[in-house]
């Protein structure tokens, strides 16, 4: 032992040395490294998704597309739900913003006055071939007709341009707990009926858990709720588009419902709103105590704690929820129960399923101040080729936004409804209008206060401060229509004086300002104005009925798998 001290000693200087030596050709090596990333461009890309699989399947794209570009770097930044619209305004405000940033958290004024200072418009790649697609059968195709959704989200008509790239589709499914419902009911499956499911429901809240407290039929938040609302009960309301359809264009405005309800001709007595809110008082009670107090994350927590058996869920949770249940209980996914047409209350009501518009998530914008502009966006065409967003969204088990790209099998019951009905209820106005709404309608999601009460003060209040909200309405349009004009005489000259693809982009945009604003407003306006002028105008007119044999033809021109629908409802 003497010997090895000793000799250790003679070679102290030596082994002193030595590290020294290596500490400066490691330092060498990172001060080289660093001078030749310096060099490297570096791409920032901020998003909001802190779901299981989100920053891990960036992480892989960007490797995937660094090999590809060895002077670029791609570096994330994941931004909390709760804070990225402040942190987000912070930074386009102050000039320090990522290359690309995922768009919203934020009112959407706002976020149009970000589109319109901040952003940069996109409208130049949509009409051109992804080159990342080279090689399939989306080789030569537009940008914008290689997405399932046409990118429709995309194009922000107030800035008559295309600003966002999506990276994929989500929809809303009903999460439920396998294992407990059999437990609690002696079967694990979630009856597709409406009526059933409430008795479902019913026979849980009669159970108690282990520290005696009673289950929980739903895991809900306030959060939650509009998600359930606008799966179930707003798609309800879709028989009253029919009676203030004014415009004839089979789309329902809200403005046309303050019309109806002015003109007398539709109000809070109409069957297809009293049913939607009675549903909306019927699930309400299957929330926990409190729930409008309660957080998405608390939602969330209580369902993988096992003291409730169902959840609404998004498919950008799936895999954050799979992972709860993992070795804990079999976790199911359906779709969310529908009333049958033989239902006492909504069988006469009931129009269809609802229908899922297959609009794009994951929306990002390249920002003004990005000092690679170019770079950045071909990162996001990268993202969005066949093979890339096919791995992407297999990655995060969501769906992919791209044609042909193969979907998770998992993920089959989260493909949108493309056959359904969509919400004919929005009493938002103006901002008076809209603040009242929200205060009624709470009162009466929490049982305190009744229909009747809050049809009664709301439609009085609608009738007179609503009134004046319309007037600003109104005026608001007419301000917009000397603009769209101005506007309009732009895109055309230049979709004009441009060559090749990219008048193809101005053509698009002066085709959408021409058809969708200025001879949409200018329609709207006439007949609008009969609120002040002739409201018994309005309400004297006869706005379109199908009989029997009309649905049975509509049926059979739409095909067979329609007619399957609506057997399924039987």
């Amino acid at each position: 032992m003497k010997q090895i001290l000793s000799s250790l000693k003679s070679k102290t200087p030596w082994i002193v040395i030595g590290l020294v030596f290596l500490w400066a050709v490691v330092s060498i090596g990172m001060r080289r490294r660093e001078a030749a990333a310096a060099d490297a461009v570096t791409i920032r890309i901020a998003h909001w998704q802190l779901e299981a699989g989100a920053r891990e399947g960036l992480a892989e794209a960007a490797a995937e597309y660094e090999k590809l570009h060895p002077h670029v770097r791609i570096i994330q930044e994941a931004i909390p739900e709760s804070t990225y619209g402040q942190w987000m305004s912070t930074q386009l405000m102050g000039g320090t913003a990522p290359d690309i940033v995922q768009a919203g958290m934020v009112e959407a004024n706002l976020m149009t006055a970000f589109f319109t200072r901040y952003l940069l418009p996109l409208s130049s790649y949509v009409t051109r071939p992804n080159p990342y697609n080279a090689g399939t059968d989306l080789e030569k195709t537009p940008l914008l007709l290689t997405f399932k959704d046409g990118m429709r989200r995309s194009f922000i008509d107030e800035v008559q341009e295309f600003m966002t790239i999506p990276l994929a589709l989500v929809s809303l499914r009903l999460f439920y707990n396998k294992s407990l419902l059999m437990r609690l009911t002696g079967s694990d499956e979630v009856p597709p009926d409406y009526r059933a499911f409430l008795k479902v429901c019913e026979e849980i809240r009669t159970q108690k858990q282990p520290n005696g407290q009673p289950y929980v039929a739903i895991a809900g938040s306030r959060y939650h709720f509009i998600r359930w609302e606008d799966s179930m009960m707003k798609p309800l309301t879709y028989g009253a588009l029919r009676d203030i359809d004014f415009n004839r264009d089979g789309r329902f405005s809200k403005e046309e419902m303050f019309m109806g309800f002015a003109s007398g001709k539709i109000g809070f007595s109409n069957p297809a709103y009293h049913a939607s809110f009675k549903m909306v008082e019927e699930i309400a009670k299957e929330f926990p105590s409190g729930w409008t107090g309660l957080g998405r994350d608390e939602a969330i927590f209580n369902f993988a704690q096992q003291k409730a058996v169902f959840t609404s869920g998004g498919i950008y949770e799936a895999g954050g929820i799979q992972e709860q249940a993992s070795g804990r209980f079999e976790l199911g996914v359906v779709d969310f129960p529908v009333p049958a047409r033989s239902d006492p209350e909504y069988g006469s009501i009931i129009q269809g399923p609802r229908y899922e518009q297959p609009d794009g998530s994951m929306p990002m914008a390249v920002t003004r101040t990005s000092r690679h502009p170019d770079v950045a966006v071909d990162f996001l065409l990268f993202l969005t080729s066949r093979k890339q967003n096919e791995k992407f969204n297999k990655r995060l088990k969501w769906i992919p936004i791209i044609l042909g790209a193969e979907i998770d099998p998992f993920l089959r019951i989260f493909e949108p409804n493309l056959d359904g009905v969509f919400p004919a209820f929005d009493p938002t106005i103006g901002a008076e209008s809209t603040i009242k709404w929200s205060q009624l309608y709470s009162l009466y999601q929490i049982h305190q206060m009744s229909y009747e009460d809050m049809a009664d003060q709301f439609t009085r209040f609608y009738g007179t401060t609503g009134r004046e909200d319309f007037r600003e309405f109104l005026r608001n349009r007419r301000r917009a229509q000397l603009q769209d004009e101005q506007l309009a005489i732009g895109l055309r000259e230049a979709a004009t004086s441009n060559a090749g693809i990219g008048s193809q982009a101005d053509w698009i945009k002066y085709r959408n300002m021409v058809v969708m604003r200025q001879m949409e407003g200018d329609k709207a306006l006439i007949t609008q104005g009969f609120v002040f002028t002739d409201p018994e105008a309005l309400e004297r007119q006869t706005f379109y009925k199908y009989t029997p044999k009309a649905l049975d033809n509509i049926r059979k021109s739409v095909g067979a798998e329609t007619t399957q629908v609506s057997e399924g409802l039987q």
